[in-house]
């Protein structure tokens, strides 16, 4: 036997180790490790959301005590309210209307992202797997993307003028570039070994093409829709305020030239929760979902 295999640890070390070892076994998966008592609760993403939330609220207060041109909570929510149910705002004309600009301005957004989406994935896949478009479409994309959201508004609005296509067109050119970019740059990021040993085991092409370049760009697309969500919303608001009879945008308009700033603040508090909601509920778990089906080891060759 070799003299590493004769080597034994004194008899009188192993209990004591491993009652150590028990010890801080229980303490991990029980209670908190000690001298940090209540930090993990601190920690906590929902409770750090719900505090910002409350700061958020409480600056509100403070700004509108301070500053009287800007309307308080209780009073954007009364007029919020309102409009839900339709009532008067002070007059026969000024009725609450909100669930027709509503829908109208989600029809348009939905459109816009059922061509805008397809187009940037098919761009991106192009010009992340071929040099030539790389070369001929690369610098234009990212061009487009640095284009700030308020261009493709005005463009929209002076090529449709106060129709339902500006908004839609002004949601296609915001989403494309951000979905293109970085599809594009999740095909660049698989690996070419990956793909070359995929070659040599005689990897089918469809589960090639299905695992490999799915897998390889399906975190990066995720997050370029994420983006071109948010984009795609503010460019919407960005036409109906300038160019359309209809919307969320609109809307807030209509009150902020009649000088109801309530109102304004109401629409723009409207914006803001659907779009935290959207990417709360539905995009930031389809974004997780796609960065653990990517990881899985699904390239078997057969």
């Amino acid at each position: 036997m070799s003299e590493f295999g004769a080597f034994r640890p004194p008899p009188d070390i192993l209990p004591e180790a491993a009652a150590t070892r028990g010890r801080a076994g229980r303490a991990g998966r029980g209670r908190p490790a000690p001298g940090r008592p209540g930090e993990s609760r601190w920690r906590r993403p929902g409770f750090v959301r719900l505090l910002g939330v409350v700061l958020l609220v409480l600056l509100w207060v403070y700004i509108a005590f301070i500053n009287e041109n800007v309307p308080g909570i209780t009073e954007v929510l009364a007029f919020l309210w309102t409009e839900l149910s339709g009532g008067s705002h002070g007059g026969m004309v000024l009725r609450g209307e909100f669930w027709p600009p509503l829908l109208d301005s989600l029809q348009r957004y939905a459109i816009g992202l059922i061509i805008g989406i397809p187009m940037g994935v098919a761009l991106g896949l192009l010009v992340g797997a071929s040099s030539v478009a790389r070369g001929l479409l690369n610098d234009t994309t990212l061009a487009l993307l640095g284009l700030p959201t308020v261009v493709w508004a005005f463009l929209a609005f002076l090529w449709f003028g106060l129709t339902d296509s500006g908004p839609i067109i002004a949601v296609v050119l915001t989403v494309v570039p951000f979905v293109a970019v970085n599809v594009s740059a999740g095909v660049r990021s698989i690996d070419r070994g990956l793909v070359e040993m995929s070659r040599s085991f005689r990897v089918p092409w469809p589960r090639l093409t299905g695992t490999l370049l799915l897998g390889g760009t399906l975190p990066s697309a995720c997050t370029g829709i994420r983006l071109a969500f948010t984009a795609g919303w503010n460019s919407l608001l960005i036409v109906e305020w300038f160019g359309a009879t209809s919307g969320v945008g609109w809307r807030a308009r209509f009150w902020y030239d009649a000088l109801r700033y309530p109102g304004f603040v109401a629409w723009v508090l409207v914006y803001v929760v659907l779009i935290v909601l959207l990417d709360r509920l539905m995009l930031r778990p389809l974004e997780r979902r796609a960065f653990r089906w990517s990881e899985r080891p699904v390239l078997v060759a057969r």
